[in-house]
């Protein structure tokens, strides 16, 4: 039986190339964009 689920894995990036880190709020408004159009998000940290 094939499944209409599907399951996609997005690695976001912590830190900028020079080491910074990625603002909070960039990463929230990720997950939240992620959310919008895929109906769905889980995270590991």
């Amino acid at each position: 039986m094939n499944s209409k689920l599907r399951r996609f894995e997005i690695l976001l990036p912590l830190q900028f190339n020079d080491g910074r880190d990625i603002p909070p709020e960039w990463l929230a408004e990720a997950v939240l964009e992620i959310v919008e159009n895929f109906g769905a998000a889980s995270y590991e940290t």
